[in-house]
């Protein structure tokens, strides 16, 4: 009979884990260029962000190192994807908003649009690139560092109590950083919580089939996770928005003092695609809103409790005292 997660030494279990985690980003990375998989970067970067909050989780565990030099490589891999998929994920949001918009302000998507689509396939290219020359040497430079962990004898904390009391300092850090929120203005304040809830999700992913309690803790953590995520999405629309409708108007205000100064006849009136740039701004503040209401009142007081409640039933599960 297997023994049992928790009774598993944290060497071993780490190890394991990570190379999944590998198996499914190399498994991702041909995707990335086949124009019929529109998941491939997706499916790559969440591989990569769920391998590199994996080890730095238990990277402070006697015995667990991976070379500064290969996390370091890890984290520039998934910032090679970051403007690929950020595009990605805006051009389909600005397909889904045009329809909703009146005619006469669909042109600010269509140059928004047209703008982006060159972005994002130049984004992909260098993308690829990146991750075709530097993933092999990288996942073979881990699977090496990942075989040197220790197995069964090792001496230290097994992997169930390794993982209660990363997953008690997270709980706290969660509970802190949702006190802190103040408004929908606080950026950075509603960013890390949605940042910890991943780190405390992806935690429990691989105890999930080992125990109901941790998969009920999951479960929550996801809703908890899509709620802010949704609320991020809204935020990082809005700080984009800006900086479009402001490029737009400076290259308008440009093409009309350069067409003045050849004496041609110029009226001073507002950037042709203001008013497209005012209705997806209003409509996306609206959302936002909505979304920070629901979020803050999944995380209020209330549910913090239960969700608390969850994440301490899966604690007492990961040492083994409980399901």
């Amino acid at each position: 009979m297997a023994k049992a997660l928790h009774r598993q030494a944290l060497g071993t279990v780490v190890a394991r884990v990570a190379e999944e985690l590998l198996d499914e980003a190399r498994a991702a990375l041909p995707r990335i260029t086949d124009p019929k998989d529109p998941e491939g970067l997706h499916d790559f970067r969440v591989a990569v962000r769920r391998l590199r909050s994996w080890l730095k989780a238990y990277r402070g565990y006697p015995g667990i190192k991976i070379p500064k030099p290969l996390r370091r490589q890890l984290r520039d891999l998934a910032k090679a994807t970051n403007a690929a998929r950020d595009g990605e994920v805006m051009l389909a949001w600005l397909d889904s908003e045009q329809e909703a918009l009146p005619a006469d302000q669909r042109g600010a998507v269509d140059w928004w649009q047209a703008r982006l689509e060159s972005e994002v396939e130049a984004a992909y290219a260098s993308a690829s690139s990146t991750l075709s020359a530097d993933f092999p040497a990288l996942e073979a430079g881990l699977r090496r560092a990942l075989s040197s962990l220790p197995g069964g004898k090792a001496r230290g904390l097994g992997f169930g109590e390794a993982s209660a009391r990363e997953l008690a300092t997270l709980q706290e850090r969660l509970v802190r950083e949702v006190s802190a929120i103040g408004s929908a203005e606080d950026r950075e304040a509603l960013h890390r919580p949605r940042i910890t809830g991943k780190r405390i999700r992806y935690l429990l992913r691989p105890w999930k089939a080992a125990s109901p309690a941790c998969q009920d803790a999951e479960r929550a953590m996801k809703t908890f996770q899509d709620a802010y995520g949704v609320l991020h999405d809204d935020l990082v629309r809005e700080s984009a928005l800006c900086e479009v409708a402001a490029a737009h108007a400076g290259e308008e205000s440009v093409d009309r003092l350069w067409r003045a100064a050849r004496g041609e006849p110029v009226r001073a009136t507002a950037p042709r695609h203001l008013r497209g740039f005012l209705g997806l701004a209003h409509g996306n503040r609206q959302r936002l809103l909505a979304h920070y209401a629901t979020a803050v009142d999944r995380a209020g007081t209330a549910d913090m409790t239960a969700l608390s409640a969850r994440l301490d039933a899966a604690g007492a599960a990961m040492r083994g005292e409980a399901s």
